[in-house]
C-alpha cells in the first residue's frame, strides 16, 4: 500500500499479447498475436496509517475519501487497511461533511453496521471497530482538501511527521473533545483503546 498515493488511476495502455491468437505466420514461423490494451488497476484508496510507537493515540491514522457517500467510499477503503486488523463490523462518522447514510450496507460479501452523530464536536472522523476485537480511528480530510495538502498530510502521518489528529488546512477550528487515557489490550499496536 502507499500511504501516499492520491488516488489516481494510473492508465495503463500499453499492449499485451493475447495466447491462442491466431494469425499470419512470420518469417521465424511465429504466429502474429493480437493486440489488447491492459485494464488500468482500481483506484488506490487514498490513506495513512500512524506508525506503532508503543504509545497510547487518539487517531490512528488518516482518510483522504473522494466523496462524501460513506456508503460509496467504504468498499474502497476497508481492503486497503493493514492487514492485520481483523474484519470491521462498524462504522461511525461524525460531523456534516456526510450524506445521509442506510443503517446497514454489504462490503465484500459482509455486513457493516453505519452510523453518523451529526452533532458530535470535532474534526470529521470515521471510528472503525471490529466487534469484539478492536477499534480504530481515522481522521478524515474532507473531499474538497486540496490535492497538495492531503498528499503532504498523508506522507507526514505515514512517517510519524504529522500528528494523524493535526488541523488541516481550510478546516475551522471547532471545541475538540478532551484527551481521555486508552489502554491498549491484546498486546496489539492498534488494539481497542479504552474511553
Amino acid at each position: 500500500m502507499n500511504p501516499t498515493a492520491t488516488g489516481a488511476t494510473t492508465g495503463i495502455t500499453g499492449n499485451t499479447t493475447t495466447a491462442g491468437a491466431t494469425g499470419p505466420a512470420g518469417p521465424a514461423g511465429a504466429t502474429a498475436a493480437r493486440r489488447q490494451p491492459h485494464r488500468a488497476p482500481p483506484p488506490v484508496a487514498r490513506l495513512a496509517i500512524a506508525p506503532a510507537t508503543g504509545v497510547a493515540r487518539r487517531t490512528d491514522g488518516v482518510w483522504w475519501p473522494r466523496t462524501a457517500d460513506l456508503e460509496a467510499e467504504l468498499p474502497e477503503l476497508l481492503p486497503a487497511l493493514p492487514f492485520d486488523w481483523p474484519r470491521i463490523t462498524h462504522a461511525t462518522v461524525n460531523g456534516a461533511l456526510w450524506t445521509p447514510l442506510p443503517t446497514l450496507t454489504l462490503v465484500g460479501g459482509h455486513v457493516i453496521r453505519l452510523r453518523r452523530l451529526p452533532d458530535r464536536p470535532g474534526p470529521p472522523t470515521l471510528c472503525l471497530v471490529a466487534a469484539g476485537l478492536g477499534r480504530w480511528d481515522l481522521r478524515v480530510l474532507p473531499p474538497r482538501t486540496a490535492e497538495a495538502d492531503a498528499v503532504r498530510i498523508l506522507a507526514g502521518v505515514a512517517t510519524g511527521a504529522i500528528p494523524a489528529d493535526a488541523p488541516v488546512p481550510d478546516e475551522e477550528p471547532g471545541p475538540r473533545r478532551p484527551e481521555r487515557p486508552r489502554a491498549a489490550r491484546l498486546g496489539h499496536p492498534h488494539a481497542v483503546r479504552n474511553r
